[in-house]
């Protein structure tokens, strides 16, 4: 099961993962993805996963591919609580990844 906890502060959508992160619970992210970005128009992404228990490994596959679709739509993604290092090899690029939430936001000043 994954729970998945949204919040917008100065225009930064904030999505909060806790617990299994797999191909089946995927979908839900994805959904909440699609809306956020082609309904409500929000381009601006932080995706924090220190609360996840389980990760699968090809499941970065599938998320790199949506973190594409974001970055040509004009959109920023970071990505949070990704200490494993192993985890980290199967993200697209490594300027996106922090250690915490504080560090991302230094992401998205201009």
């Amino acid at each position: 099961m994954l729970n998945i906890s949204t919040n917008v502060i100065k225009g930064i959508m904030f999505i909060k993962l806790e617990g299994e992160l797999n191909n089946y619970t995927y979908n839900e992210l994805e959904e909440d993805l699609n809306y956020l970005l082609y309904k409500q128009r929000m381009h601006y992404f932080v995706i924090d996963f220190k609360e996840v228990n389980s990760l699968d490994e090809n499941i970065f596959s599938i998320i790199q591919s949506k973190l594409v679709e974001i970055f040509l739509s004009c959109g920023k993604v970071v990505l949070c609580g990704l200490n494993n290092v192993k985890f980290r090899n199967y993200c697209c690029r490594d300027n996106i990844i922090f250690n915490d939430i504080i560090e991302a936001l230094n992401y998205f000043y201009i």
